[in-house]
């Protein structure tokens, strides 16, 4: 568990958020379906690391007893991937977010408080 892992963990989660944000921007099935697939091969392909994903992985392995890892080295893995997916998603989305936001949000709070005024 280093750096190289954490930054991993961080893009495994914006290519989950890729994929539900072009899952909501789009009413079309077959585009569902063609970015489903792309952003499958995607973890795999780069070595990404999801939380969920590679958890589901690791427990077929412990269930088969002949993983070389146990349940302890399963759960400090599953913490440090956990972080870095949490520092993506609520960490830089929301503050992606925020910043984006702030020019809107200012003109709202001006034309409520003209709106006050008058």
């Amino acid at each position: 568990m280093d750096a190289h892992s954490f930054s991993l963990g961080i893009l495994a989660g914006a290519a989950i958020t890729l994929l539900t944000r072009m899952h909501n921007g789009t009413d079309s099935d077959g585009a569902r379906i063609v970015a489903s697939v792309a952003i499958a091969f995607l973890p795999a392909d780069a070595q990404l690391s999801d939380s969920v994903l590679d958890s589901i992985i690791s427990f077929v392995a412990l269930d088969t007893t002949l993983a070389n890892f146990g349940y302890v080295a399963w759960l400090e893995w599953f913490a440090w991937i956990v972080l870095a997916n949490l520092t993506r998603g609520p960490g830089l989305t929301t503050v992606l977010r925020l910043v984006r936001s702030r020019h809107p949000l200012a003109d709202h709070r001006a034309a409520a408080a003209d709106a006050d005024h008058d």
